[in-house]
């Protein structure tokens, strides 16, 4: 096992044991307030706004019950390779960990599906040239018969995506009709190119 691979897994197990402990630590916690609920007269249960990091761009939220809730994002994937990315996750907010009289801090967790999209996409290894095989490689003309087998210049597609799990921290204000999320997920292409890969996210938004 190289050390990638064994870095690889003790991610996977770190978020899934952080997962397992926010709900042991949740279970006597009250159930956790949307912003509607929690301004009388202002504010709902649906939520729009901004996402910067990945992705970068359109967030919503909908509340279908105190604990529960759908997202949906639609942006740039930095960290997907660039690619813009649609997605739509299920959320669970097992209690409020913390209450006072300007916000609520509610974790969740949760698991989604995406599609990520491209116009053109270049992946490789290095090869016997030291470099990827693309035109404008100064040795491309000598290089291209000795190419990796695994360098491929894609057109436009997509690919799916699979969130899970997602881990997140919430901040619920009482004096305004907003949430702040700080996010992150393991989000693996679920087809090439490059299967494995991360996301970490702060998203605002205003509710309705």
């Amino acid at each position: 096992m190289t050390a990638s691979t064994r870095a690889h897994g003790w991610g996977i197990a770190l978020a899934t044991g952080v997962g397992f402990l926010s709900l042991a630590l949740a279970s006597e916690a009250q159930a956790a307030p949307t912003p509607g609920q929690k301004i009388r007269g202002r504010g709902g249960n649906f939520g729009i706004g901004l996402s910067l990091g990945d992705p970068m761009g359109a967030s919503m939220k909908y509340f279908m019950a105190p604990n529960h809730s759908i997202q949906g994002d639609l942006g740039w994937a930095p960290l997907h390779h660039g690619h813009g990315r649609l997605g739509f996750d299920y959320l669970w907010h097992p209690g409020t960990f913390v209450s006072n009289s300007t916000i609520d801090l509610v974790p969740y967790l949760g698991l989604g599906i995406g599609m990520a999209f491209w116009a053109g996409y270049y992946h490789g290894y290095h090869g016997a040239c030291g470099g990827y095989y693309d035109p404008g490689h100064p040795r491309y003309d000598e290089c291209y018969d000795r190419r990796d087998y695994y360098y491929h210049r894609g057109g436009g597609g997509v690919a799916m995506l699979l969130r899970a799990p997602i881990l997140g921290l919430g901040i619920h204000w009482k004096k305004a009709p907003l949430d702040t999320m700080f996010e992150g997920s393991w989000s693996p292409y679920l087809v090439l190119p490059h299967l494995p890969h991360g996301d970490f996210s702060f998203k605002i938004r205003y509710y309705f």
